[in-house]
């Protein structure tokens, strides 16, 4: 295994430095074991000559017990588990990165179920705000005229609630498709829980909106909204 293979594998995680080193050492067994097969192979006897006819048969010499033989050392070195290490490491990385991407999935519908919730709270919180407040008068007979974006829109007031528009003691807001007569205070106090919703406030005799959200149905306006 070359020095580059190595630590690319090392840093991606597959294989333990103890891995690299039991591979090295087996690398220097298996040149060692070379080099003493070569080693034995010069020390063999010469070929007789084959013009040469011996005086008598001479027994064939026995090699010592345990003598190495060149079969023995031919035999190939005993399997590396490297491959069954490399493929377990593989699998347990597939793991570990499909349980993170499990548990990423699981927080973040999590962090979307609270959201929900905080958004379902705080629009309970504005309606009680501006039921609790509410300032319209059913038999109110003055047209008040506010706009909207580029939309000009009207509500029915008294007189005194005319002047309190005008001063910025009163602000419009929305509930439902309807226009709704709500103190300053209160107005400010809906602006703090939510950011998001659309109040039309006079300051300093200017008509102002804190925010434009797209309208809701004509049909659902009351005939006194239009």
């Amino acid at each position: 295994m070359s020095n580059s293979l190595s630590e690319q594998l090392l840093k991606a995680g597959l294989i333990t430095q103890a891995q690299i080193d039991q591979a090295e050492q087996n690398k220097l067994q298996q040149k060692e074991k070379a080099k003493e097969a070569r080693e034995q192979a010069k020390l063999k006897p010469a070929k007789p000559n084959r013009n040469f006819t011996p005086k008598a048969n001479k027994p064939a010499a026995v090699k010592p017990e345990g003598a190495p033989t060149p079969e023995a050392d031919k035999k190939p070195a005993p399997n590396k588990p490297a491959k069954s290490r490399k493929s377990s490491d593989l699998e347990q990385f597939y793991r570990e990165r499909n349980e993170l991407e499990r548990q990423e999935k699981a927080a973040e519908e999590q962090r979307r179920r609270e959201m929900a919730e905080r958004k379902k709270q705080t629009r309970q919180q504005v309606r009680e705000l501006i039921t609790a407040h509410l300032k319209n008068v059913d038999d109110a007979a003055i047209r008040y005229n506010f706009v909207v974006g580029e939309t000009v829109k009207y509500l029915y007031v008294t007189e005194q609630q005319q002047q309190d528009l005008a001063t910025g003691a009163l602000a419009i807001t929305f509930l439902e498709g309807k226009r709704c007569l709500i103190p300053s205070e209160v107005a400010e106090q809906i602006l703090a829980i939510d950011p998001d919703k659309l109040i039309v406030l006079n300051k300093d005799g200017v008509e102002t909106e804190e925010l434009i959200v797209p309208e809701l149905p004509t049909e659902s306006l009351p005939a006194s909204a239009e």
